[in-house]
């Protein structure tokens, strides 16, 4: 009888740490509302309403640029499209267009949880689409932070004119244990398997449909990886298998001393002249002058093999 109430009370805490773990990743997935004021850009951007396939209504700022091309600009998880507005600043300067978005349950849009790219990849090709018709004929880039990098290569290869992506992990399996080990210790990658559970039971997110290093693979556009090098969230080494697995024209960057999805604040002035060029260079080339790789300086220089880094 006595180890029937034993068997009893561990079944019940188990339950109990069960739940609260469950409570836990539901807490970590909930939306991150925050209410934006356009005057705090400087920019003159115009408030956009954007409905997405992922049902959500995607709040945005679209800004013109000199019909030269646009850019669409996706934030990271747990952010909104506030931490966009430097590289907008810079993009208007180049004469870009473009169109920054808060995904579905991220600042002022609706949504009632995170899903880590799966939701949010319906809402990059849905702020796509909407861009495409404010710019009939432009071609248009997309730049993906983190997240905002797997929801651009994750789900059906976009149907954008060049691909950016900065911070962007291999796939879920990668960024949860990158994560624990750098919160509890390099033990802690044991129970990645219990937390990409309890994120499907809690957010209905499904680990097999956030491989990005698939879904580059499957994108034959020019594309542009752009890793930290001293981030521990996002591996070089993730960097380098995402960059090898892209098909070309590509070009990569590894940018020194950069941590996680603070790229182009720790790059500066040399973050912003990667960037250009490789936008000039695939959105700007004649028609009858293919971009290739051994044609835009950009991509001359970041095809240096890796091992003379």
């Amino acid at each position: 009888m006595a180890r029937a109430a034993m068997l009893s009370v561990a079944a019940l805490a188990l339950a109990l740490a069960a739940g609260s773990f469950l409570a836990f990743i539901r807490y970590e997935l909930r939306p991150r509302r925050a209410r934006l004021d356009p005057a705090a850009t400087g920019l003159p951007v115009e408030a956009v309403a954007i409905p997405s396939s992922s049902g959500a209504r995607l709040a945005g700022w679209f800004l013109p640029g000199a019909g030269r091309g646009a850019v669409l600009l996706l934030h990271g998880a747990k952010s909104n499209r506030l931490v966009l507005v430097e590289r907008m600043r810079f993009l208007r300067g180049a004469g870009y267009s473009m169109l920054a978005i808060d995904f579905q349950a991220h600042g002022e849009s609706t949504g009632d949880r995170i899903t880590m790219g799966q939701l949010e990849s319906l809402d990059a090709r849905s702020g796509l689409k909407w861009l495409r018709a404010r710019l009939p004929g432009e071609p248009v880039a997309v730049l993906g932070i983190s997240m905002g990098g797997a929801a651009t290569l994750i789900g059906q290869p976009i149907e954008a004119d060049a691909v950016i992506v900065e911070s962007v992990a291999l796939d879920s399996v990668a960024a949860v244990s990158n994560r624990l080990a750098l919160r509890f210790g390099p033990f802690a990658r044991l129970f990645t398997p219990f937390v990409l559970g309890a994120m499907r039971i809690a957010g209905g997110i499904e680990a097999s449909k956030l491989r990005p290093i698939e879904g580059i693979a499957r994108l034959h556009k020019p594309i542009f990886v752009m890793t930290g090098a001293e981030d521990q969230k996002t591996t070089v080494a993730e960097g380098r298998a995402l960059f090898a697995a892209a098909n070309p024209p590509k070009s990569y960057w590894e940018m020194p001393g950069a941590q996680h999805i603070d790229l182009s604040f720790a790059g500066g002035d040399a973050y912003r002249e990667r960037l250009l060029e490789f936008l000039d260079a695939a959105l700007r080339s004649p028609p009858d002058r293919p971009l290739t790789g051994d044609a835009p300086k950009i991509l001359a220089r970041d095809l240096t093999p890796l091992g003379r880094r």
